[in-house]
């Protein structure tokens, strides 16, 4: 039986085009609005085809785009590795990567944390797409993908891994396998063919641990989790993803004459790796499909890359497709769902896109089609007798926030986007690339609800709307339940592992405990104790910011999707209420000092306010509405006061109650109450309490 797939990201890449010069010069581009194609600088102000006189650049100038030269060829498969970087956050995946390339021989001009693309990215130290690129090293092509180290964005990871048939699993010298490393490397495990191998990075670090501490820790977890005999036999290796080097023994790699390059990690990869092996087709099918030899590929990745329009990435799992040809969508049943054609293939060489003439079985390509809309777990074969490629299912979405308009007093004054259609649209294209997330649309268009997996995940993506010019509300995260064929209302549970230093064990043992928790593991490793819960999805809501203040920021959480079960009530308010401005205008720092004497205070002072926008809270359990915007003379000096705890983008979802949103535009992220005006939030809660809510 075929392993499934389920996509890459890199190959996912906004940054499309396709360039040829001749004496008149021709193209058909698109790009990032980040990235202007280096190729060609032409006088244009749109993607198209463009001629007329432009200024030729060199070559080495190519960075994403397309490439100039004829299209590549794919080796044979005995020559094709696919490989997935996997590890816990920052321990060193994307630089290992940057590394790889770097060292391949391809003449390429590489950048810090090349393979993270996205400004969030860059910003946060994180990878948050599954990227691949393909890296020709001594006749070999190794399909590299670097992968999430955040169990949000696990969807990413489980699609990678069905695609490719080894991983490296990364780990820290001095802090070993984490809790991260446990969740992607069990993914990893689950397919019995995968090959790992462990690559333990950070060797250079002047604190490290004694010999032989760190990868008994990485043997264990392999005991635990490998689904055959064969995985325990792994290779482990030695680097420095930093300063470019990887040995084979722990005594070489600390030598004074330890390698320079990441030569052995090359040579592990392709002795380790086995090539793809392609599914086979039926004779009948092969021969009534002389030139397709019965094509077949799961719908792993999906984008609109421009010029090109739909674009399905993933593996190859039978035959042989060219541009051109037509193909047939199946569902997952095998039903035929749509016909269409292909556009174009290309693929990502290094970091620079480029088309193909005809992808083969085993090769990890980008098909860009026309005729119809692919949707995931659908497969795109070139006979209508050849079956689909059986998938596993992503670990469905667990939370849910509703996004409608900014109905505040400042609408349209930060951004362009604020229509309900524009923001429906938005989040319609992000559900079509990204299989974690869920968008439902309202019966009267009223809201659109975005599920997704965790906190971050739906942050990143409201983040990143944010600075494409959206404005929305939105409403407090809640869990997406189910109704069991009883009419049980049924909640998710997760498994979460939580690791701390010991001294924070027993607070966070005591606040999951009161939010109903169940403690099924603790185990103390040296100075840290990782503690492992059964818990609600809706119990979990703000832990992990209450985590990172509690201990410093030296907790790590890892949470994954158990199962639905009966739901309960619902956990206790741990919240105090809220200072609330009263009226419009500019907060005054005079005011502020005197709200602070209040409670705790989260904005800064010069900021816009309005009525029944929230600016602090309050000492005990009742909401304060007061003025921080009057008119001074600039005789009264403000009080000093503690500085405001601004919140971010998940902290504000997280902290915000049932009767109140988060407004989100280009320029602000601050919290409000529903209800503007005070008078009417008073009637609105008295109407409640008479119904008994």
């Amino acid at each position: 039986m075929a392993l499934p797939a389920r996509g890459l990201g890199l190959l996912c890449s906004r940054q499309i085009g396709r360039a040829s010069a001749s004496s008149s010069v021709a193209m058909r581009l698109g790009c990032s609005s980040r990235n202007a194609f280096p190729a060609l600088l032409c006088q244009a102000s749109h993607f198209g085809k463009l001629g007329g006189s432009c200024t030729q650049l060199p070559l080495v100038q190519l960075r994403r785009g397309f490439a100039a030269g004829p299209p590549p060829e794919t080796p044979p498969r005995e020559k094709i590795r696919n490989v997935a970087i996997i590890a816990h956050v920052d321990h060193g995946k994307t630089t290992l990567v940057d590394q790889l390339l770097k060292q391949s021989g391809m003449g390429i001009k590489v950048t810090e944390r090349m393979m993270d693309s996205k400004d969030l990215e860059m910003e946060r130290g994180i990878t948050i797409l599954s990227k691949a690129t393909r890296i020709s090293w001594e006749g070999y092509l190794f399909n590299i993908v670097d992968t999430p180290g955040h169990a949000d964005f696990g969807g990413e990871v489980e699609r990678v891994l069905s695609m490719v048939d080894g991983v490296v699993l990364l780990v820290d010298m001095v802090e070993g396998p984490k809790a991260q490393t446990k969740f992607v490397l069990q993914k990893a495990l689950a397919h019995p063919k995968m090959k790992p191998m462990v690559v333990i990075n950070k060797v250079d670090r002047p604190m490290v641990r004694e010999s032989g501490e760190v990868e008994n820790e990485i043997f264990d977890v392999f005991a635990q989790m490998a689904t055959s005999d064969d995985q325990l036999e792994y290779p482990t290796l030695y680097a420095s993803g930093k300063n470019g080097f990887c040995a084979r023994t722990l005594e070489e790699a600390r030598s004074e004459n330890r390698p320079t390059t990441m030569l052995s990690l090359f040579e592990t990869i392709r002795d380790t790796v086995p090539p793809p092996e392609p599914v086979e087709v039926d004779p009948a099918i092969v021969a009534a499909d002389d030139k397709c030899k019965g094509f077949s590929m799961l719908v792993s990745q999906l984008d609109r890359l421009p010029a090109l329009g739909p674009t399905v990435t993933g593996k190859v799992f039978s035959g042989q497709i060219q541009k051109g040809e037509k193909i047939i969508v199946k569902s997952l049943e095998g039903d035929v769902v749509a016909n269409g054609k292909v556009k174009d293939i290309t693929i990502v060489q290094g970091v620079t896109r480029e088309p193909m003439k005809r992808a083969l079985a085993g090769d990890i390509v980008s098909v860009s089609v026309t005729g119809f809309i692919p949707k995931w777990t659908q497969t795109l074969v070139s006979h209508k007798e050849v079956p689909p490629v059986p998938c596993m299912p992503i670990d469905p979405p667990v939370i849910a926030v509703r996004a409608s308009v900014n109905d505040s007093p400042l609408v349209g004054k930060d951004g362009k986007h604020i229509t309900m259609l524009s923001i429906g649209e938005r989040l319609q294209k992000e559900a079509m690339v990204n299989p974690a997330i869920d968008i439902q649309e309202s019966p009267q268009r009223e809201y659109f609800e975005i599920r997704g997996r965790g906190e971050m995940q739906i942050g990143i993506l409201i983040e990143e709307m944010r600075r494409e010019g959206y404005e929305m509300s939105l409403s407090p995260p809640t869990v997406v339940k189910q109704v069991a064929e009883d009419g049980t209302m049924l909640e998710p549970w997760e498994e979460v592992t939580i690791e701390v230093e010991n001294e924070h064990s027993s607070i966070v043992i005591e606040r999951l405990s009161a939010r109903g928790a169940k403690v099924s593991d603790v185990r103390t490793e040296g100075e840290r104790q990782s503690m492992k819960f059964e818990v609600t999805t809706a119990a979990m809501m703000g832990i992990r910011g209450w985590l990172r203040d509690a201990t410093g920021g030296t907790a790590t959480v890892v949470s994954e999707f158990l199962e639905m079960r009966p739901q309960g009530p619902p956990p206790a308010r741990e919240r105090n209420g809220v200072l609330v401005s009263n009226t419009s205008g500019v907060a005054t720092p005079v005011d502020l000092g005197k709200a602070a004497r209040l409670g705790t205070i989260f904005i800064q002072d010069g900021l816009e306010v309005y009525p029944g926008m929230i600016f602090g809270e309050s000492g005990d359990q009742n909401d304060i509405d007061t003025n921080i915007s009057r008119p001074h003379d600039g005789y009264q000096k403000a009080a000093s006061r503690a500085p405001a705890q601004e919140k971010t983008l998940e902290q504000a979802l997280t902290y915000i109650l049932d009767d109140e949103k988060v407004e989100v535009t280009p320029k602000r992220i601050v919290m409000r109450k529903a209800i503007l005006d005070p008078n009417e939030r008073k009637t609105a809660a008295k109407m409640a309490a008479k119904m008994g809510r």
